[in-house]
């Protein structure tokens, strides 16, 4: 992508800043605030996601799990979700995660996040 293509889409207000692409090694996950939830992205086979920060199972960081591929586990209970498209991979969570798009672009990865700062 151009660094123009770039700036068209941080004008819309439904991207926010995550973090520089040089922060988020394979298999890191970071955490980023937003007024109102806790948002983490994770780097898993050279892609970058985003997906709420909080288990669906039980309050647990998810910034503190592991995330393997796409496979992220929560570190309390060890639920298992792909991080791809939010869905349960392993129990005891029923319900799938929020997922978020993402885009890398000049350095810096964003979170498409409606209603986001």
């Amino acid at each position: 992508m151009t660094h123009n293509e770039g700036s068209d889409f941080v004008s819309d207000k439904s991207y926010i800043y995550a973090c520089s692409s040089s922060e988020l090694e394979e298999g890191d996950l970071i955490e980023c605030e937003t007024n109102t939830k806790t948002i983490v992205v994770g780097r898993g086979e050279g892609t970058v996601y985003a997906f709420d920060g909080i288990c669906t199972h039980e309050h647990s960081e998810l910034v503190d799990g592991e995330l393997d591929g796409t496979c992220l586990t929560c570190p309390l209970h060890f639920a298992c979700f792909d991080v791809g498209d939010g869905s349960v991979l392993e129990g005891p969570a029923e319900d799938p995660l929020q997922v978020y798009q993402t885009l890398e672009v000049d350095g810096s990865v964003w979170i498409n996040y409606e209603g986001g700062e």
